[in-house]
């Protein structure tokens, strides 16, 4: 199943439900160039994500970390880290997404699977991410484990929800015996409240004129230090990460409203219909009017 959009609330997190109560995982096939921005956008949730790269190459960004992979290697993204993904210098890219919530594979919070072997590792803050590719037996070991749940998961043959959960477990005790384990918890870390605090203002702010001024006292830091740190993280300026975020917002608002294309870009902060069309056509391919009829 392709996924167009991603569905997030006011802190970015994803308000998407993977899967059932009872069997809490969903995977789907992602071709970047097909989402509403021709990228997956930033978001976080608190379902584990595994990904493996089936076309081109992709640009995947976690906590500020690039990490660039091409066919046939994967990405493991541990839970509530910021990341998106885009194609890597416009080469048409997809990739395959793994998200279950970690209760699949420990049961029920008192679980001593869970305290010994899964909640230390979720709440470490240094284990953001981890990369899996055929140099080394245990990360292809994963990657074919990984294939092999896919079909799982698409032929529904009788067991498939057991083999899905031994496999996952699987992979689960690889990472521990092989990843996991290198990292301490009491390690120095990168603190990243300043980004989200700022993230936050955005979202809440997106209709107003927005002045760097204003984001930089809501961190305490200097306007240039505020840049700096932001761009550290996102990997864009904060200023492109505003007009981004209010193209999605004006996306949502084009496909639910009958409102005209003039209000919805004073309603996204846009200062003229001229520069949210101009915007919304460099991002999308097509202006606000075509992209309206065509998914209206």
């Amino acid at each position: 199943m392709q996924v167009y959009d991603i569905n997030i609330d006011e802190n970015q997190r994803e308000t998407t439900k993977h899967g059932s109560s009872e069997f809490p995982i969903a995977i789907y096939s992602t071709q970047i160039n097909k989402n509403v921005l021709g990228f997956v956008d930033w978001h976080w949730h608190e379902e584990l994500q595994f990904c493996i790269v089936i076309k081109g190459i992709v640009n995947f960004n976690v906590e500020g970390e690039t990490i660039i992979l091409s066919q046939g290697e994967g990405l493991f993204i541990n839970s509530q880290q910021l990341h998106s993904a885009k194609n890597h210098e416009d080469i048409e890219s997809a990739y395959i997404c793994f998200d279950f919530h970690p209760s699949l594979i420990y049961g029920f919070a008192g679980n001593i699977i869970n305290i010994k072997y899964i909640r230390p590792y979720l709440d470490n803050p240094m284990i953001k991410y981890c990369v899996f590719d055929n140099k080394t037996d245990w990360k292809s070991s994963v990657l074919k484990e990984l294939e092999e749940i896919y079909n799982e998961y698409n032929e529904e043959n009788i067991g498939f929800e057991l083999k899905i959960l031994m496999l996952l477990l699987s992979i689960w005790n690889k990472m521990v015996k092989n990843y996991f384990t290198i990292f301490s918890s009491n390690k120095l870390i990168y603190n990243t409240s300043r980004i989200k605090i700022i993230i936050n203002y955005v979202h809440n702010h997106y209709m107003e004129k927005i002045n760097l001024k204003d984001i930089s006292d809501e961190v305490n830091l200097s306007r240039s230090a505020c840049c700096r740190e932001f761009k550290k993280y996102m990997n864009c300026s904060i200023f492109e990460y505003i007009t981004n975020y209010r193209l999605v917002v004006s996306e949502n608002l084009l496909i639910t409203t009958n409102e005209s294309i003039t209000d919805i870009a004073y309603q996204c902060g846009f200062g003229s219909a001229s520069y949210f069309i101009e915007k919304f056509k460099l991002q999308t391919g097509v202006s606000p009017f075509v992209y309206r009829k065509k998914n209206k």
